[in-house]
């Protein structure tokens, strides 16, 4: 009997049935290690090997007693039998077995006499290949050492099993991940063509006004059209929802972006060390950042500067600028202003404590605090 004995349609199901599984060519297992030593010690045979048989090989996952073999031809093989029965497939004497004769391992320098191999049989009949144990010396095997080997064997599938749904799940997640993924960036994609068409529409408006109701309406507009440009800057800038973003690069493309908001002199330098963060919280720091420069221009401030000062446990970002400074009674908590609620929000979703004063130069300055250990990694 040798495995051409099995059907062609079969043998396409049970090939199927070893890639679902995934196993062949993976790195040594502990599990599968320790059910190898105990099966040798408990059987007090010198081999033992948990295999997987291939289209043309017999691999080994795992083996007791054999250096340096990894796998050996499909053509003859004892394990490539073994997977065609049922149950236990036990040789006591491989020399007189006409099947066994034209194996390497029997009829060359290895002398295999002891073969008991019980197949790694799938929930739905198919053999993935076998756990055996081997001996050079003809022997028997009792019952007790039989069920002893199927309880083993058994244990095996279960390990083989856990690893299949792990992969199962994994693929799923990795599905749906990419699907909200995918849903994220229409989202995005959606609102900031929105953003663009209300930014739009409100420059509208405020040609149909004169003095500050249309001075009102342009800065809400130039915030809403900032806003959207940040939100196509994020969309560009990272790889994925699930990845992370350097915030140095990214305050430096998005610094890009806001300049051409600033007076035709205007100059927004950045400074920030290199951390990875999270893209939710890079959103968050965008929005931010992008309502302190607007709130710096609207003050007539020319030149802004972003700094970023890392200590062992936060990130301190410092907005800079040269215009005229706070008021005294100046308060953002207090501010009904569009641009402190989106910076309060921002500030409270990053858990990041802001404060402001003056600037070296004689400007505003806030300071934004965040925590390292929300999201950021540095590399």
């Amino acid at each position: 009997m040798n495995h051409f004995d099995l059907p062609p349609h079969e043998e396409k199901a049970r090939l199927s049935a070893v890639s679902r599984y995934a196993v062949l060519d993976t790195p040594p297992d502990g599990a599968f290690d320790r059910i190898a030593r105990l099966a040798a010690r408990m059987l007090e045979v010198p081999i033992a090997i948990i295999s997987i048989v291939d289209e043309d090989r017999i691999w080994f996952k795992s083996h007791e007693g054999l250096d340096g073999v990894k796998e050996i031809p499909r053509d003859p093989g004892l394990c490539a039998s073994a997977i065609l029965h049922n149950g236990p497939w036990i040789l006591s004497d491989a020399s007189i077995e006409p099947v066994a004769l034209a194996n390497p391992l029997v009829a060359g320098e290895f002398g295999l006499r002891f073969y008991a191999g019980i197949p790694l049989r799938t929930h739905d009949g198919h053999g993935l290949g076998t756990l055996c144990v081997i001996d050079t010396t003809p022997r028997e095997i009792t019952s007790e050492q039989t069920a002893i080997l199927e309880e083993l064997a058994a244990v095996v599938m279960d390990e083989l099993e856990l690893r299949r749904d792990a992969i199962v799940t994994h693929e799923a997640l990795r599905r749906e991940v990419r699907e909200k993924e995918l849903l994220a960036e229409e989202v995005e994609h959606r609102v900031m063509n929105s953003l663009q068409i209300i930014s739009t529409v409100a420059r509208r408006k405020a040609a149909q006004h004169e003095g500050l109701v249309a001075a009102e309406i342009n800065d809400i507009a130039a915030r809403i059209n900032a806003i959207a440009q940040a939100n196509r800057q994020i969309q560009q800038s990272l790889p994925g929802h699930s990845q992370h973003g350097d915030l140095a690069l990214f305050l430096k493309v998005l610094s890009h972006e806001l300049v051409a908001l600033c007076p035709p002199d205007g100059l927004i330098e950045v400074d920030c060390p290199s951390l990875q963060l999270a893209r939710d919280r890079l959103v968050s720091v965008g929005h931010l950042v992008t309502e302190l420069v607007l709130n710096s221009v609207k003050s007539g401030a020319k030149r802004i500067g972003l700094r970023g000062v890392r200590t062992e446990e936060h990130l301190r970002l410092l907005i800079d600028d040269d215009g005229p400074g706070l008021e005294k009674s100046f308060n953002p908590h207090s501010s009904k202003g569009l641009g402190m609620v989106i910076l309060q929000a921002m500030a409270q979703k990053l858990e990041a404590e802001v404060t402001w004063g003056r600037s070296p130069d004689g400007g505003a300055r806030f300071a934004v605090k965040l925590p390292l250990d929300l999201g950021f990694d540095e590399r």
